[in-house]
């Protein structure tokens, strides 16, 4: 590491500080947490954001093409169902009027049941499963997921909290959830749950990468084989100058704490991939804050910021 520090302000421009409104999902969930973590970088920075409860990544998108919300957390596999709907209902192309602020981490599929006699995917048929609340993005993606091992459930739209308390009573027989581990909802569940496995499917693959959930991250539990959902933060590709100086700062202040954010945020910093970009479907200003972050870094720079 090379002894210079490169002080970057404000990209280096002063604009007007932007109040940001975030859509994330519940407050037992992973993206209230993330967020919650990410309020408290922009409040030393002067970025006010205000953090929205939500059902999840469907009505995260519809609140940002509402115009409704400044940013987003949602699932990537979200995109690709709604976008013909609401071209059609709003008139809001998803791919060319939002764009991805920043890379978050994969979402893990938990799918979780107490019944000895269900282990895996296809012993869920017929049985009564919570798939998260209704147009949640664990809903969407539990839809595909079934479709895939032509299994077919007695859907339930619960919340994963609510979800638990139902498998515990014999009211459900499992719960199918899309989240960072570790869930808050399922960090402390006692040994009689028990995950369900996904048999490997190369199809399945090419949405949902593989993913595993280490034996430490669930008390409960241990290591199981799984899939992910990439999730990001997206925003509308909007023409306004504090709004793009008030974001490269924010995204700005993200990188340089990342360590910090390791440490002390929700553990799922830590599986985090926030300095990739994705060229044309990223926010162009931003993009170019992790581009130049990178290049700086690669060649050695400590990075901070004044």
């Amino acid at each position: 590491m090379k002894k210079f520090t490169i002080l970057f302000a404000a990209l280096l421009i002063h604009g007007h500080a932007f109040a940001f409104t975030i859509a994330t999902g519940s407050a037992e969930g992973t993206y209230f947490k993330i967020a919650q973590d990410i309020k408290q970088i922009a409040d030393k920075e002067g970025i006010p954001i205000e953090v929205v409860q939500t059902n999840g990544s469907f009505d995260n998108v519809n609140l940002l093409g509402a115009g409704k919300v400044d940013l987003a957390i949602l699932q990537l596999d979200v995109l690709r169902f709604v976008a013909e709907i609401m071209l059609k209902e709003t008139g809001f192309n998803v791919f060319q009027e939002a764009k991805v602020v920043l890379n978050l981490y994969p979402e893990e599929i938990h799918i979780i049941a107490r019944d000895e006699k269900i282990r895996t995917v296809q012993e869920l048929q017929g049985k009564r499963v919570a798939v998260g609340p209704e147009k949640s993005g664990s809903a969407l993606t539990a839809e595909v997921l079934l479709a895939g091992f032509n299994v077919h459930i007695d859907r339930v739209f619960e919340s994963p909290e609510e979800a638990v308390k139902k498998i515990a009573s014999g009211a459900l027989d499992a719960l199918i959830f899309v989240g960072g581990a570790p869930v808050p909802a399922f960090r402390n569940l006692d040994p009689t749950f028990h995950f369900v496995t996904i048999p490997a499917d190369s199809g399945l693959e090419q949405i949902y990468p593989n993913k595993k959930i280490a034996q430490n991250v669930y008390g409960w539990a241990g290591a199981v084989e799984t899939h992910a959902v990439p999730s990001v933060i997206m925003t509308r590709n909007r023409d306004d100058r504090d709004f793009a100086v008030s974001l490269q700062k924010l995204v700005l202040a993200i990188l340089v704490n990342k360590e910090n954010l390791d440490a002390n945020g929700h553990p799922k910093w830590k599986d985090s991939y926030v300095r990739s970009t994705l060229g044309s479907v990223g926010y162009g200003p931003t993009t170019d804050v992790i581009l130049l972050y990178n290049t700086l870094d690669s060649a050695g720079y400590r990075i901070i910021k004044k």
